[in-house]
Parts: C-alpha cells; sequence; structure tokens
C-alpha cells in the first residue's frame, strides 16, 4: 500500500504536463527564431567581408593586368596597412568602425612574395594561409588572434595572369574583424538574454494558460464530488462547456441516469424480492402455527406437509431461476448453440402443454418450418414460460398461435394468444424481475414473476432480441428473433 501511494505521489498532475510542453514548445520556439536571427546576420557579415575582399581584389586585378606590370602601383595599393571607411563596408552593423586589410602578392613562377602590406611577413606567415586541397579546391578561410588580441580573417585568392599560361596570380589577404566579432559576441549574449526571459514569460504564461484552461475541468470535478447514491438524478450544470469537456458531461450524465435507473431498479428488485418471499414464508408460518395451535390428526398433518411442499416448490424455483439470472449476466457464462429443426423443437414443447391447454379447451397451433441456431435447453426453457404464460392469461376456449419465420439472418418466433392482453404503458416494464402488470398478471398466484425476465435473459444469451406487442382484450404476441449465426 505504501510504495502504491508513493507511486502516485510522484505522478506528474495534467496541469504539470501542459505546462511542460508548453514551456518546452516555447522555448524551442524561441531558440530557434533566435539561432535564425544569428544566422542572418553572421550571413551579412560574411557578405560584407565577400563585398570588402571582392573591392581591393578588383583594383589589384586591375593593377596585375597592366603590361608592363606597375610595381609602384602595386606597392602603393598593398604597400601600406589598408583603411576601408564606409563607402565600402554600406551595409556595415557598426559605420564607425573601419576594416583594415593586409595583402600579399605571389608570384605566379616562384611563388615568392612579389609586394606584400608592410609587417605582413611578421604577423601572418604564408604557411598559415588556406591553400588548395588535393582536389585542387580551395580550404574554407581561417580566423586568427594576434598577440594584440586582433581577430583576422585569412583569406587566399587566385586571379588570372594576363599572358597566356596557366600561371595565376594568387593573393593573401588578411582582413581585420574584430569589431565583427565583438559584435557577434554582445549579440549572442542579448540573444541569450532573450531567451532565458523568454523561457521564464513562457512558463509563466504556460502555467496561466493551463490554469485557465483547467478552470472548467475544476468546476466539474467539484460537481461530480458533490454527487452520492442519493443525488445521482442531479446533473452537473447547465452551463456552457467548452465543446471537448461538453462531451465529457454529456457522457457522465448519460452515466448517472443509468446508474440511477440501476439503482432504482436494484432496489425495486430488492422490494419485490421481499414480497415475494415474504408470501409463501408467512403460508408456511401461518399454517405451521395453527397446526401447532391443538392435536391434529394424521390425515391433517399430512396435508398440512403436502401444503409446505408447494410453498417450498415454489421458493426452490425462485432461487433456481435467480441463480439462472445471475449466471446469465456473467460474461464468462458460456452456451451450446447448435442446428435444430424449429417445427421439431415446437411440436415436442406443445404436446406437453396439450393436457394443460385442454382443461381451459384452449387450442394450440403450429405454423412455418425453419432451422434455428440455438442451444436447445435454453430455447425449450423459453418456449415453455411463454407458452405457459399463454394458457394463464388466456380465458376458456381462447387460441394460442406458435409459428416459425425463417429469414436469410434470423429465425423468428412468434407466440400469440387472444387472450385479456397487457396495458401499453406496462409494456416497457414487463420483462422487469418480478413485475406484474396490475389487471393482466392478477389471477397468476403460482408464478414466480421471473419467466419473462429468463426469457430475456435467454435471447441476450444468443445475441437475439425479444419484443412483445399486446392489446388489452385482443391478446399478446411475443416474438423471439435468434441469429442465424454459429458465431454465437
Amino acid at each position: 500500500m505504501f510504495s502504491k501511494n508513493a507511486k502516485t505521489k510522484m505522478q506528474w498532475s495534467l496541469a504539470g504536463r501542459l505546462i511542460t510542453l508548453y514551456t518546452i514548445t516555447a522555448s524551442i520556439s524561441l531558440l530557434l527564431a533566435c539561432g535564425f536571427l544569428y544566422w542572418i546576420l553572421l550571413s551579412n557579415i560574411d557578405h560584407e567581408h565577400q563585398a570588402l575582399l571582392s573591392a581591393e581584389l578588383a583594383e589589384l586585378h586591375k593593377a596585375l593586368q597592366q603590361s608592363p606590370l606597375d610595381q609602384t602601383l602595386l606597392k602603393q595599393l598593398v604597400g601600406e596597412e589598408s583603411k576601408h571607411a564606409d563607402e565600402v563596408h554600406s551595409a556595415s552593423f557598426h559605420p564607425s568602425s573601419a576594416h583594415y586589410s593586409y595583402f600579399r602578392v605571389l608570384n605566379p613562377q616562384q611563388q615568392q612574395p612579389l609586394v606584400e602590406t608592410t609587417n605582413m611577413s611578421s604577423l601572418f606567415p604564408m604557411p598559415i594561409f588556406p591553400e588548395l586541397n588535393k582536389d585542387r579546391l580551395l580550404t574554407s578561410d581561417v580566423k586568427i588572434q594576434t598577440e594584440d588580441k586582433r581577430i583576422f580573417l585569412l583569406m587566399t585568392r587566385y586571379l588570372p595572369n594576363n599572358d597566356d599560361t596557366d600561371n595565376t596570380w594568387k593573393i593573401q589577404a588578411a582582413l581585420n574583424v574584430t569589431q565583427d566579432e565583438i559584435l557577434l559576441l554582445q549579440y549572442q549574449k542579448m540573444l541569450g538574454i532573450v531567451l532565458l526571459i523568454g523561457v521564464c514569460f513562457s512558463t509563466l504564461a504556460g502555467f496561466w494558460v493551463t490554469r485557465k484552461g483547467l478552470r472548467p475541468l475544476n468546476k466539474i470535478t467539484q460537481a461530480i464530488q458533490t454527487i452520492n447514491i442519493h443525488h445521482l438524478h442531479e446533473t452537473i450544470s447547465s452551463e456552457k462547456w467548452p465543446k471537448e469537456l461538453a462531451l465529457l458531461v454529456a457522457a457522465f450524465e448519460e452515466m448517472l441516469n443509468r446508474l440511477d435507473e440501476s439503482f432504482a431498479r436494484l432496489s425495486q428488485f430488492s422490494a419485490d424480492l421481499a414480497h415475494e418471499l415474504r408470501t409463501p414464508i408467512n403460508n408456511l408460518m401461518g399454517e405451521t402455527e395453527i397446526a401447532l395451535s391443538r392435536q391434529r390428526t394424521l390425515s391433517e398433518y399430512q396435508q398440512l406437509l403436502e401444503s409446505n411442499m408447494e410453498e417450498f416448490n415454489r421458493l426452490n424455483r425462485m432461487i433456481e431461476e435467480l441463480l439462472f439470472l445471475s449466471r446469465a449476466e456473467s460474461p464468462e457464462t458460456k452456451i451450446e448453440c447448435r442446428l435444430l429443426a424449429l417445427e421439431n423443437e415446437l411440436e415436442t414443447i406443445a404436446t406437453f402443454y396439450e393436457s394443460l391447454a385442454a382443461d381451459k379447451k384452449i387450442q394450440i397451433r403450429m405454423t412455418g418450418r425453419a432451422k434455428i441456431f440455438a442451444d436447445p435447453l435454453l430455447l425449450r426453457r423459453a418456449l415453455n414460460n411463454l407458452i405457459a404464460n399463454a394458457i394463464s392469461y388466456t380465458d376458456m376456449r381462447g387460441e394460442i398461435y406458435i409459428q416459425a419465420i425463417p429469414s436469410e439472418h434470423y429465425t423468428e418466433v412468434h407466440v400469440c394468444d387472444n387472450g385479456t392482453g397487457i396495458e401499453t404503458g406496462e409494456l416497457s416494464k414487463i420483462f422487469d424481475r418480478f413485475y406484474r402488470a396490475d389487471k393482466a398478471r392478477a389471477k397468476n398466484t403460482l408464478g414466480t414473476g421471473l419467466g419473462l425476465s429468463l426469457v430475456k435473459s435467454i435471447m441476450e444469451l444468443h445475441k437475439g432480441t425479444v419484443s412483445i406487442k399486446s392489446k388489452i382484450g385482443q391478446g399478446t404476441t411475443v416474438i423471439l428473433r435468434f441469429p442465424f449465426n454459429r458465431g454465437v
């Protein structure tokens, strides 16, 4: 018990799950948005670097295309540390800053420096620049940090020579990107702060949204907690619920109605059972008390025992029928169905009741031929109950018709009589246990009041249906419908 309670306490609540999922979703969305913005900034800065390099390379290429080569012009272009202002760096996010670049031009034949920016050899030796790989593809640009904490982007580019050879001018460039790196670092910190604030805000928003969204569910919970066995007929509320909860409320109220009806039937069944048991017990007690009030003869005692035996038999039948109904309601109950000739079964039952019907000059007629897939014992029991009822409630010289009607998917058995009939208002209750219609069943003092309940249970075991039609003074028709299905 302790471990079970501990496990229950460790489970998450629905609100906790919703808040967590909302926070995770919002955090991922913010992370993707921040990453996208950072990628855009990085792409723009890289584009600016390439634009700046292209502008410098265009000037160098123009100078290298001259014939003869103007060494003086090249030295002017790369001899001093180059400074480019806003007109070159037009898309800069920090227009007040400047980019400084170093260039080195290598001779196409000897691959030796032809001209380079002052101090470039000491700062940026040739081997640290990217080179062509084995597929003659240029490797990625390289970033390095100098001793004075400046950050440079090292690039290598190749410019075509002005002669007809395959030799190309090799240009090594070092671009000062310190300000850009500072900007990216600041942007990273800013995005981190925004992401942290966003996650916190998402958590609070998720808590508020979840609490507001679950408020109707809390109202339903409070309403359900007030319902007990004495208030099953009460509805939860007439409030307009959200669509999803409206279905839940409707289903719950339908369940309450079913429970209310079940409790009402159970209470009625208990009262009826007590009444049905009280009658034979009172008879037994009364007759026994009278017999004990004075000395009796052997013949009188024998009559008393015979009378008591009738009451005992009635009690025994009632108990057996109640046990059968209980077993029939169990989902584990199995029946043994097989294909039967219905006319043979009807003829056997009609022959059995001929003498009883003859006492009231009632004729039993049978029509139709059909095959039926049913448990033979249960089929006979259901028909016995119906024919016995029909004889009991049919007047002298009446008639009882038993008809077999076959079809492709089911077989129907109609048991009709021209007896007293049942009022329309009583038909919906006629299959309830111990129920007796006030007029139509007043004469039946020997039955247990469970006959039609047994018939209904037998039909449910066969996955079939039973229905009844009746009119006062015209008679009653009970229809049994057996599915023609070997999977029953």
